[in-house]
């Protein structure tokens, strides 16, 4: 591809470098390469470009320029739009499926601020190493951005320290004299070639990767399968009533180890069992004695209900509480403060609430006793 209406030439009065998009016809210009005089044609039929006079021994640097010549006017035309102050939109793209695009670095007018210089080849170390940046931002004299102009061949990753970016040579030269890479606001946009993975990408590459694992792994498990059954099979061969018996024994003592845990199982079930037979004859046995008890102290106590009832007196006029306070009346007698009935006098009713309560009692707590 002829990049004759693309290359930049120098402004004789500035001593600036200018590509054609911005030149002016008013201007002397001088080829970058030879340094001899350029003329600057801005007419209908073609788009704006700089050419040598006619001469003996012309220079190629417009007509047929070399990788050489492309280099150069790439690298000085990077420092002329960044000493311009150009509001550039570095991105790049997914270098596997080119679809993903990213900003990686914007350069905005902050980024031009006092102390902000450009500089073509500059020297530094890195890496206990001399190295040299085509074109480097400098501010306050340290190094901020780099950019390497690449035509055919790339720089290294590990030759340059962060932040740095790579651009096509003939790219950035052609586009940004056609104004293809100006955006709706008037902002550049150049494309960094380093390889770039997006993150769909490197999702694909991780699971490929993996299932490649998964592959070998599978595969590894699956061949020392086969080589220890053939082991096992040539052993067996080899040694094939040894083994058997071998075998036999193994599978007698398991038999027999089998058959002692299968007795001890039984054995203690049974135990179990015999406990669990005795518990329930104790707590039948027990709950029988309650009942029968029970039984007594109801049978007590419908003598002792039906022995009361002979005496209709006591049951009407004297007292009856479990807990009475008697005190005297102005008559001298014993009366309940409770229930203002009098202390019962017949020997055979006081007998007959004591054993009631006692028995009460008792009832209570057998019955206490039962629930818990």
């Amino acid at each position: 591809m002829s990049n004759h209406f693309s290359m930049g030439a120098i402004n004789k009065l500035t001593n600036n470098y200018e590509y054609p998009k911005i030149a002016n016809k008013s201007n002397k210009y001088k080829c970058p390469f030879c340094e001899k005089d350029v003329i600057f044609r801005n007419g209908k039929i073609k788009i704006p470009h700089f050419a040598h006079y006619k001469s003996d021994n012309p220079c190629s640097y417009y007509e047929k320029p070399n990788e050489t010549q492309i280099h150069k006017d790439a690298k000085l035309l990077m420092k002329t739009l960044l000493d311009n102050k150009r509001l550039i939109n570095i991105y790049r793209k997914c270098y596997y499926c080119y679809e993903d695009q990213e900003d990686f670095l914007n350069i905005r007018d902050e980024e031009y601020a006092d102390g902000v210089n450009t500089v073509i080849e500059y020297k530094f170390n890195y890496n206990n190493s001399k190295k040299s940046a085509d074109v480097a931002l400098l501010k306050n004299k340290e190094l901020k951005y780099i950019f390497e102009i690449c035509y055919k061949h790339k720089t290294e990753e590990e030759n340059r320290p962060e932040p740095w970016f790579e651009i096509n040579a003939e790219t950035l030269i052609n586009e940004t004299n056609s104004g293809k890479n100006i955006n709706e606001e008037g902002e550049l946009e150049i494309e960094c070639i380093r390889e770039y993975k997006c993150d769909c990408c490197k999702g694909k590459e991780e699971y490929e990767r993996k299932r490649h694992i998964d592959f070998l792994e599978k595969k590894q498990k699956k061949e020392t399968e086969q080589r220890l059954e053939k082991d096992e099979l040539l052993n067996m061969s080899k040694e094939d009533e040894r083994t058997i018996q071998i075998q036999q024994k193994i599978e007698t003592e398991r038999e027999k180890q089998r058959m002692e845990r299968e007795t001890l199982r039984k054995i203690i079930e049974e135990e179990q069992e015999v406990k669990r037979k005795k518990e329930e004859e104790e707590r039948e046995n027990e709950k029988k004695k309650q009942n029968e008890k029970i039984e007594r102290e109801k049978e007590y106590m419908r003598k002792l209900l039906e022995n009361d009832k002979k005496c209709n007196l006591c049951n009407i006029n004297y007292c009856k509480c479990d807990k009475p306070n008697f005190v005297k009346n102005e008559y001298n007698k014993s009366i309940c403060n409770s229930c203002k009935k009098y202390k019962c006098m017949c020997v055979r009713i006081t007998h007959f609430f004591n054993e009631y309560k006692s028995i009460k009692k008792s009832s209570n707590i057998t019955t206490r006793q039962s629930f818990s």
